[in-house]
């Protein structure tokens, strides 16, 4: 909950319009909020249904189905600076549009540079700002996911040298999540904290030389046991304890490169694991996922070994409550041929499907699976991109969801709004446009929207597929070991039979 004493919120309470409403709770900010607050409709914590196939919320048990978006102000420019020019007459603007689509669930990010300015220091200015835009989530019945600082509004020199293993960058992320997670501690307008969006670790740190030995040392007791690993790929000249790091260039079945891709991952679950104890102690009270990026699925990456992201869900997923993945397309333009469409559909349901854990896995059991972030553009041409039209935009978007139904318990498209200044697909991905008017795809949306309970179907039993053996593959080599897998999901998907018809979805 948020911070403060002596302050009654029923002034807030008898605010309607979106202006006034934003001015008094910023105003207000500060003081002790309860899951009463200002009028609205009344939340309740979201847990993971019993048997891991869903969400439900806490206290009545009904099923919750997240479908919503991911929100910044658009008009903050690129990237957008969320917090340093924070309005919350707009933003209250914004949920009230949200609300009219039939949005339950927004994902927003937390800035570094203006949360933490530095290792110690977690800003009351920024949190303020932040209990503000909660009040408006549920002033708006909107349940938000908020992710862990990122550089959208600068990297903070703690960062360095080592963001994600160094102990200063470690240290600084123990200290964030102390703070917030205490501060927000059974909020019912916060869905889910989610760690980092899409991490993905770096090549290689000097620091990390004398971690890779002793990693290496764990896993194989001695130099002999190393030998009899890696063959010739051990060389005379390299001592115990000082074994070298290999070229980031792929080489099929090379035991040293997969040994340190799986050294990487290694390095991110611990990650992952420290801030989830960190967390997990100052809020048991919220679930925590990581909005994983799509090159977590390994089969598919666009170069180089070091491009696989190494937070690998099948890994990870021990710490999580849920799973989140962000996907777009990568096989050609979808609109530009029925092979593109098929394409990169089947691709959107290998990454999926891959995000699955089961029964007998590391994880306890099955997870939940959210799509994120997943979006495309219309009513323009993007970066040298062909254009689009908004029924072209709505036609696609629409079809994945309708493929990953069976495979996916929540969705959230990307971005809400157009944004004038984007140098990507969101000058045109929006729901809206920058001045709010709908675009086809909010029309399409809304209908989903009010039939999001029927949208999760039942995932069947799934294929297993040895993974591993993508870490060290070339990437002209990758492509049929993709289409091997995602020849083996529709087959099982069929096994749950047909999918059950969204009615009405034309505007």
């Amino acid at each position: 909950m948020t911070r403060g004493a002596g302050c009654s919120l029923r002034l807030a309470q008898r605010i309607t319009t979106a202006a006034g409403l934003a001015s008094v709770l910023m105003a207000v900010a500060g003081c002790v909020s309860t899951p009463e607050g200002p009028a609205g409709p009344r939340l309740e914590l979201i847990a993971v249904s019993p048997d891991g196939a869903g969400f439900i919320e806490q206290g009545s048990g009904q099923s919750f189905v997240p479908f919503g978006t991911n929100y910044y102000d658009p008009n903050t420019g690129w990237a957008p600076k969320v917090w340093q020019q924070f309005d919350p007459n707009r933003v209250a603007g914004h949920f009230k549009v949200m609300n009219e689509l039939g949005v339950n669930c927004a994902r927003v990010f937390l800035a570094a540079a203006t949360f933490q300015p530095d290792v110690n220091t977690v800003s009351e200015e920024a949190l303020q700002k932040l209990d503000t835009l909660i009040q408006i989530a549920r002033q708006s019945g909107i349940r938000l996911i908020l992710t862990g600082p990122d550089h959208w509004e600068g990297s903070p020199a703690y960062w360095k040298p080592d963001r994600f293993a160094g102990e200063q960058a470690l240290t600084a992320l123990d200290n964030f999540w102390q703070v917030v997670g205490r501060r927000y501690r059974g909020e019912p307008a916060i869905l889910a904290w989610d760690l980092l969006n899409e991490p993905q670790m770096p090549w290689f740190r000097e620091t990390w030389r004398p971690k890779w030995n002793a990693w290496l040392e764990k896993k194989y007791s001695d130099r002999d046991g190393l030998k009899n690993a890696w063959v010739d790929e051990l060389k005379d000249d390299e001592p115990w304890g000082n074994i070298g790091v290999p070229e980031d260039v792929a080489n099929e079945g090379d035991p040293r490169l997969l040994d340190w891709q799986m050294f990487r991952e290694h390095l991110a679950d611990q990650w992952v694991q420290r801030q989830v104890q960190t967390l997990q102690q100052a809020d048991p009270t919220h679930l925590i996922t990581v909005g994983y990026i799509q090159w977590s699925y390994p089969i598919v990456r666009p170069g180089d070994p070091s491009l696989y992201s190494a937070f690998n869900p099948h890994r990870q997923a021990q710490w999580l409550d849920f799973i989140s993945v962000h996907f777009y397309p990568l096989m050609g333009q979808p609109l530009a041929s029925k092979s593109n469409w098929d394409s990169n559909l089947a691709y959107l349901q290998t990454i999926l499907a891959y995000c699955h854990v089961g029964k007998g896995s590391a994880s306890g059991g099955p997870k939940p699976v959210v799509l994120g972030e997943y979006g495309w553009y219309g009513g323009g041409a993007v970066q040298n991109r062909q254009f689009l039209t908004e029924d072209e935009q709505a036609s696609w978007l629409s079809a994945e969801i309708e493929a990953s139904r069976p495979l996916a318990d929540g969705w959230l498209s990307w971005p809400f709004a157009d944004t004038p200044d984007s140098t990507d697909m969101s000058i045109y991905g929006g729901l809206v446009k920058p001045d709010m008017t709908y675009k086809l795809w909010a029309r399409r949306f809304i209908v989903y929207a009010a039939n999001r309970a029927a949208l999760p179907q039942p995932t069947p039993e799934l294929p297993t597929f040895d993974f591993a053996a993508s870490l060290t593959t070339p990437v002209d080599e990758l492509l049929a070991l993709h289409e091997k897998y995602s020849q083996m999901i529709p087959a099982a998907l069929s096994q749950a039979g047909p999918v059950k018809q969204i009615e009405d979805q034309q505007p």
